[in-house]
């Protein structure tokens, strides 16, 4: 009885355990990943009859391929940040899918140099619909992760509403990582658009949730 007891206890131990290293391990490949972005920005060699300025405009595409791909990273990592400040719980399924967004963060400097190379050429779509590819995937990693850790219990108590709207917000990740990974063969600069927007809704998550809580609570009266 006792070791039944004691068996029972450190399962529970176990369950409790916290996300620290994860967070850790996450936050370094994250780091990684956003400095390796800039290795694919080279230094012009001009001689002494060309102007320097004009060699640094012209490769445009790198610089406007590592905001691209900054800013892809460093929205991920705030919406990572936040969820592990509603996930206080860990188990192996979750870092399995931990595991995977740091896969698809790992490959998103490749995916990003792609996108530089091509960018000003006639490959444009293809190297769009490349990196919108890594996007796709880093915002189903992203909804998996959530959803697993609801589903799981790993998630803090919270009210039954943030839950609800914090959860739709990450299905939408997906929805909408999925319509612009489709935009790349229609239109490249119409799927950069909407970049843009869903940079937008998902730069501040706790915000958009205490918005759509708000904009609720007004309908609902």
């Amino acid at each position: 009885m006792r070791t039944s007891s004691t068996q029972e206890s450190a399962e529970s131990r176990q369950r409790r355990k916290g996300t620290g290293r994860v967070e850790a391990l996450s936050d370094g490949i994250f780091a990684i990943a956003m400095t390796l972005l800039v290795l694919e920005i080279q230094v012009p060699e001009v001689t002494n009859d060309e102007s320097l300025v004009r060699a640094l405009v012209d490769d445009w595409p790198s610089h406007l391929a590592f905001l691209i791909g900054f800013f892809t990273l460093l929205v991920c990592w705030v919406n990572h940040h936040y969820m592990f400040e509603l996930i206080d719980r860990s188990d192996g399924g979750l870092l399995l899918l931990n595991g995977f967004k740091l896969l698809i963060v790992s490959f998103t400097p490749f995916a990003t140099a792609v996108l530089a190379k091509y960018l000003d050429t006639e490959h444009l779509q293809t190297a769009a619909s490349v990196y919108t590819l890594n996007f796709l995937f880093m915002g189903l990693a992203m909804t998996c992760l959530w959803s697993y850790a609801v589903r799981r219990g790993l998630v803090v108590d919270m009210p039954a509403q943030r839950l609800t709207l914090t959860t739709r917000l990450y299905v939408l990740a997906s929805i909408l990582s999925a319509a612009i990974f489709g935009l790349s063969f229609v239109s490249v600069w119409a799927c950069f658009a909407l970049f843009l927007i869903m940079f937008g809704i998902f730069i501040f998550p706790r915000d958009m949730v205490s918005l759509s809580a708000r904009l609720a609570s007004r309908y609902a009266t």
